[in-house]
C-alpha cells in the first residue's frame, strides 16, 4: 500500500521557497508503447535491496531524481523535469497517487511487497493512464504456482538503531495459490550531521526523526482453467513518524508527528484467449492521515499549532479488452470509472474541506506492423472529470529496425496529454484555487536503441531526446495575504536527453554486469503570464537538477555477489530566479554505496547474508533545503529460506 503526505503536514514542512542464486533477466516492458522509452529493473537489483524502500531502488538504478526529506520521511520522484504530481504510480494496474496531493510517497513502498518494477518515461505512460506528464512507475506482485509451500524470513540490523523484520510465504496446489507477506521496520534515525545553517557548522544529532512502519500484503489466486484466473489482493500499512526540525530552527522544544494508515484492495477477473483477452478490476483505497504540531513556550506551556485529520476514499473500476487475431495488428480498449471522497479538517485553525470527485476514462490503442521492420502505435483517450468531458488525449509512436541483421532501432513519438489539478490544488484552505485549468502537454520524443548478444558480451544501449511544452503549469506561490496559492503559469518547457548503457559478460562461473545512465534536463518557465518577474523567465525550475546520472556494477561468482553503485545530482535551486549567490541553493552531491553477500546452507536450509554500506564517502548533502541526510551508515541483512 502506498502512503502519502497530504493535508497539514505538507503545509508546515514545505520548504520550497520563493516561488539462493539470482537469475538476471531483462523483462518485457508491459504497459509501454512501441517506440517509447520503458525499462524494467531486473530481479537481481530488487532482491539485493529487499530491505530498502522503492525510493532507494529508483535512486540507485535510474536517473530519476528522488526528492526526500530524509530516511523514513517523504520521498517523491521527478521524471523528465516535471513535478512529483506528474509521476503516476500504479499498483497491479490501479493508480494509487493521493487524490489530495496528486503525489506518491516512495519511501513508504517496501520492496518486500514488490516483485516487478517497470518505469515508463513521458509519453510511454499514456498506455496506463493520463496525467503522467513525466512518466509512470508500475509495481506488480506475481503468483508462484510451482511451490507447494515456501517461506522466506528477512532480518536487517543497521546504523541509528534501525531494525527491519519481514516474512514472505507462499502456498499452492496448482489451482489455488496464496501469498502472505508482512514486515515491521523501526529506526531512531538519530544520526550526527554538521549544521551548516549555524555559525561554525556545529555537529548536532538529528532529533524527532524516528519512525515505525508495519504492513501486511495478502494475495489469493484461483485458476479455473489455463486461460482464466481470479485474484484478490489486500494491502494494509501503518506508519508513525516524527518530523524533525529544520536546520534553521532554533526552537527549544516542539512536537511534530504524523500517523498514516492505508488500506488497498483489488479483485481481478482475467481471461486470456488466443485471439481475445479481457480483464475486469475493481478495488478501493483508504488513506488516513493524522498530524499534530505544537511548541513549548519559555514558561514550559504546550502551545498547539496544528491538529489535523484527513481521510480519502477511492473506488476504482477498470475493464480492458485486447484483440490480436493476426500477427500484424492488435487492438486494446480500456474503460475506467473512479470516485474519490475526501474529508480534511484542522481543529486549531478550523479549516478544511469536504468533497467528492468522479473520474472516468475511455482509451483505445492500435498496434500494427504495416511492413516488416516498422511498428506503429496509436492511442486515443478521453476523460470525464468534474462532470465534464475533457479534450481528447492522443499519442502516436513508431519503432523502425534500421538493419536486417542488427538490433538497431530508431524510435519516436508525439503526444498530447492532460493533467488535472489535485483536490488540494482546488480546495485547500486557505489558498485552494477552484479556477485552475488542467495542465496541457504537447510532447515529442526521438531515440535510438541497440541490442547486441554474442558469446563475448551482451550490450544494451539507448539514447533519447525529449521535449514537452506544458501550458497552464500549476505552481504554488506565496500570496500577499500570507499564505500559498496555486496558479497557472502560461507555459513551461521541459526538454533534455537521456543515455543508458548496460553491459554484461559471463566468464565461467563469474558474471559481471554494469549499468550506466545519464540525464540532461532543462525545465524552464517560458511564460509566467505576468505572475512572476521577468528574471524568472528561462530559468531552471526549483529542485530539478540539470545533470543526473549513475553507475551500478554487479558481480556474481558462485554463491558470492557484490554490488557497487554511484549516483550524482547537480546543483539545484530553490528559487525561480536561480540566484547563484543564494544561501538557499542546494549543492551537487555524489553518493556511493556497496554491498557484498553470500549464499550458503546450514543443514540443508538455504541462508543468505549481506553487508551493505551507504554513503561510503561520508558525503554531507541535502536533497531538500535545510533537511540533513545521514552520513556513512551500515546494515547487515540475513535471509532464511524455508
Amino acid at each position: 500500500m502506498l502512503l502519502v503526505h497530504s493535508g497539514y503536514a505538507q503545509y508546515v514542512t514545505n520548504d520550497t521557497i520563493d516561488v539462493g542464486s539470482v537469475t538476471v533477466y531483462r523483462a518485457k516492458h508491459k504497459g509501454g508503447q512501441s517506440g517509447l522509452k520503458s525499462i524494467s529493473i531486473d530481479t537481481l537489483a530488487i532482491t539485493q535491496k529487499k530491505t530498502l524502500s522503492l525510493s532507494e531502488l529508483l535512486q540507485e538504478n535510474t536517473s530519476i531524481f528522488i526528492k526526500t526529506y530524509g530516511q523514513g520521511a517523504t520521498a517523491t520522484a521527478s521524471m523528465r523535469g516535471t513535478s512529483a504530481s506528474h509521476t503516476n504510480v500504479y499498483w497491479n494496474g490501479i493508480k494509487i497517487n493521493s487524490p489530495m496531493t496528486g503525489e506518491a510517497d516512495f519511501s513508504l513502498i517496501p520492496l518486500y511487497f514488490v516483485d516487478d518494477v517497470a518505469i515508463h518515461f513521458g509519453q510511454a505512460s499514456m498506455g496506463l493512464g493520463s496525467g503522467g506528464l513525466g512518466g509512470a512507475i508500475s509495481l506488480k506482485s506475481q503468483p508462484n504456482w510451482n511451490e507447494k509451500f515456501g517461506a522466506k524470513i528477512y532480518q536487517s540490523l543497521g546504523s541509528f538503531q534501525s531494525l527491519s523484520t519481514a516474512v514472505a510465504s507462499s502456498y499452492s496446489n496448482g489451482k489455488v495459490t496464496g501469498q502472505t507477506r508482512l514486515y515491521h521496520e523501526s529506526s531512531a534515525n538519530d544520526f550526527s550531521f554538521k549544521n551548516t545553517a549555524k555559525i561554525g557548522s556545529p555537529t548536532e544529532v538529528q532529533k524527532n526523526a524516528d519512525f515505525t512502519k508495519q504492513g501486511l500484503l495478502q494475495e489469493f489466486y484461483y485458476r479455473h482453467s489455463t486461460n482464466t484466473m481470479v485474484s484478490a489482493r489486500f494491502w494494509m500499512q501503518k506508519t508513525n513518524r516524527g518530523i524533525p526540525q529544520l536546520m534553521t530552527n532554533f526552537a527549544l522544544k516542539e512536537e511534530n508527528r504524523q500517523d498514516d494508515t492505508n488500506l488497498n484492495g483489488i479483485v481481478e477477473f482475467r481471461n486470456t484467449g488466443s485471439d481475445l483477452s479481457w480483464r475486469l478490476t475493481s478495488g478501493f483505497s483508504n488513506m488516513n492521515l493524522s498530524y499534530i504540531y505544537s511548541k513549548t513556550s519559555t514558561e514550559g506551556n504546550n502551545i498547539p499549532i496544528l491538529n489535523s485529520n484527513s481521510t480519502a476514499w477511492t473506488w476504482f473500476n477498470q475493464g480492458m479488452m485486447k484483440w490480436e487475431s493476426v500477427s500484424w495488428i492488435s487492438a486494446n480498449l480500456q474503460l475506467e470509472l473512479n470516485n474519490h471522497w475526501v474529508n480534511s479538517n484542522e481543529d486549531i485553525l478550523t479549516t478544511g474541506y469536504n468533497t467528492q470527485q468522479l473520474q472516468g476514462a475511455i482509451r483505445a490503442a492500435i498496434t500494427t506492423k504495416p511492413i516488416k521492420n516498422l511498428t506503429l502505435n496509436l492511442l486515443i483517450s478521453d476523460e470525464l472529470h468534474k462532470n465534464q468531458i475533457t479534450p481528447l488525449s492522443a499519442s502516436i509512436s513508431a519503432s523502425y529496425k534500421l538493419f536486417k541483421k542488427k538490433e538497431l532501432y530508431a524510435n519516436g513519438g508525439i503526444s498530447r496529454n492532460y493533467h488535472h489539478p489535485s483536490l488540494n490544488d482546488l480546495y485547500w484552505q486557505p489558498g485552494g484555487n477552484e479556477n485552475l485549468l488542467p495542465e496541457d502537454a504537447l510532447s515529442q520524443e526521438l531515440g535510438f536503441s541497440y541490442l547486441a548478444r554474442n558469446n563475448f558480451i551482451h550490450i544494451d544501449v539507448s539514447t533519447n531526446i525529449f521535449a514537452s511544452q506544458i501550458r497552464s503549469w500549476i505552481m504554488w506561490l506565496p500570496h500577499l495575504k500570507g499564505y500559498w496559492e496555486p496558479v497557472n503559469l502560461t507555459q513551461v518547457t521541459a526538454q533534455g536527453t537521456e543515455l543508458s548503457v548496460t553491459a554484461s559478460k559471463t566468464m565461467g562461473r563469474l558474471t559481471l554486469k554494469t549499468t550506466a545512465n545519464y540525464s540532461y534536463t532543462k525545465s524552464t518557465i517560458e511564460n509566467a503570464g505576468g505572475i512572476m518577474r521577468a528574471e524568472s523567465h528561462g530559468k531552471q525550475l526549483p529542485f530539478i537538477p540539470v545533470h543526473s546520472g549513475g553507475l551500478v556494477v554487479n558481480a556474481l561468482w558462485k554463491n558470492l555477489h557484490a554490488v557497487y553503485s554511484f549516483t550524482h545530482f547537480s546543483e539545484r535551486y530553490t528559487t525561480t530566479s536561480n540566484n547563484p549567490n543564494s544561501m538557499r541553493r542546494l549543492y551537487p552531491y555524489y553518493m556511493s554505496s556497496a554491498a557484498i553477500g553470500f549464499d550458503f546452507k546450514v543443514q540443508n536450509t538455504p541462508l543468505a547474508i549481506q553487508l551493505r554500506a551507504d554513503n561510503l564517502l561520508n558525503e554531507s548533502y541535502q536533497t531538500i533545503l535545510w533537511r540533513p541526510m545521514p552520513g556513512r551508515n551500515f546494515s547487515l541483512i540475513l535471509r532464511v529460506d524455508l
